[in-house]
């Protein structure tokens, strides 16, 4: 299979959804301290943080206060020890048009270490450590085969996550919160025909509200522990960005003709989003960004359902093991009674379109400045910015049995 390369905006309505790697916001300088998902050694140093300040305060004193998008954000603060911008790059291909697509800058807002003690309504942030029993869990991913019901005798690991909000510029200030992308495309009908679109990506609201992509870590402590030694070829950390995505098509032109889609032609529910830390290309961290990755044979998925409450919603589903984002077909595409679903699906839909993505570094200043999402933190001598965002990584591996 002979694999194009296109630019930025050419052919993302295919594989939009991969563009999600945007969703991935502490200390610009480096890991913030004490914190194990960036060294596992340091979970004995976990700091509990003060309940959140006077929020009213923070909210008047905020810049960005009644810009577009702010009032779809979470209040400064409010879920999260520190929060900002970051923006990711991506290559994906396109199985069913057969093309290799790259992106960058994608956008996003995280909020880094969200809250998690106490567990029933947290208001405060404890670094996981499995030293003092905080957030330490099972590994769900790994364990030996010596392993049994005695916690003494499985692989700990401790447990964290980090919401983030994909977002879309707005010129002169604001967001468009949960819009991934909203933007006229380029791409390759049926592997020969040029077509254009307009590609909107965006999140599901539930209950009105837009809901956060989420960034799950669990890292192992380094010591031995359990019935066995964990093996050097098992990470030290798995780290998946999970969520849904709703892809939506209009105003397309089939070889300069145009097709009336009308204003609800869009994937019949949304796309499941799984990116794993790509460890073989190197270590990944809400903080520091690092690679993420969506292929066959990346990682095993989950041994059983998840059992903690600090899985909160998350308690009870099993993960499966990670392969390429599949795009669910359209519906309701075509006016007039012409049911164009087909056409549009025969385009765009398909399973495993592999990705590979690459997340920057956190850009913090424990708000969303959404006055001017292109501002650096840190200092002058070091200073940390969103753009032009990361390299675009290399293009993921195909399925097997695929030709190049």
């Amino acid at each position: 299979m002979r694999i194009p390369r296109l630019g930025a905006r050419a052919g993302r309505a295919t594989v939009g959804v991969l563009l999600l790697a945007t969703t991935f916001l502490a200390l610009p300088t480096g890991p913030a301290t004490g914190d194990p998902e960036a060294d596992p050694q340091s979970a004995t140093k976990s700091n509990v943080k003060a309940p959140i300040p006077e929020l009213k305060a923070l909210i008047a004193d905020d810049p960005a206060a009644g810009l577009p998008g702010f009032s779809d954000l979470p209040t400064p603060r409010s879920i999260s020890i520190t929060e900002g911008t970051v923006t990711a790059s991506q290559n994906a291909v396109a199985r069913r048009s057969k093309m290799s697509i790259t992106a960058r800058p994608i956008w996003a807002a995280m909020y880094y270490g969200e809250f998690n003690n106490p567990i029933e309504n947290p208001t405060g942030y404890v670094g996981p450590s499995c030293v003092r029993k905080v957030a330490c869990l099972p590994d769900p991913f790994y364990q030996p085969s010596c392993a049994t019901e005695d916690p003494s005798t499985q692989w700990p690991t401790s447990y964290f996550r980090h919401p983030m909000y994909p977002i879309k510029p707005i010129e002169g200030g604001g967001a468009e919160v949960g819009i991934v992308t909203e933007d006229k495309v380029h791409l390759v009908a049926f592997g020969t025909i040029p077509a254009t679109a307009t590609l909107t990506i965006s999140v599901p609201p539930v209950g009105g509200k837009v809901q956060p992509l989420m960034v799950h870590l669990w890292s192992r402590p380094a010591a031995a522990s359990g019935c066995a030694p964990r093996p050097s070829d098992i990470p030290g950390a798995s780290a998946l960005v999970n969520g849904k995505v709703f892809i939506q098509l209009s105003d397309l032109e089939v070889d300069g003709v145009p097709v009336d889609l009308g204003p609800r032609c869009r994937t019949k529910h949304p796309a499941e989003l799984y990116l794993w830390g790509d460890f073989a290309r190197g270590s990944y961290n809400a903080n520091n960004g690092g690679p993420l990755g969506a292929y066959d044979g990346l990682h095993p998925g989950s041994r059983g359902p998840l059992n903690s409450p600090y899985y909160r919603n998350d308690n009870g589903r099993t993960i499966p093991p990670s392969t390429g984002i599949d795009i669910p077909s359209f519906a309701n595409c075509g006016t007039n009674g012409d049911d164009l679903s087909p056409l549009v699906s025969a385009m765009a839909s398909g399973p495993n379109n592999p990705v590979r993505a690459t997340q920057g570094q956190i850009n913090a200043f424990n708000r969303v400045p959404l006055e001017d999402l292109s501002m650096c933190s840190g200092s002058p001598a070091r200073p940390s910015c969103p753009l032009p965002g990361p390299e675009v990584p290399e293009r993921p591996p195909l399925p097997d049995g695929e030709g190049e």
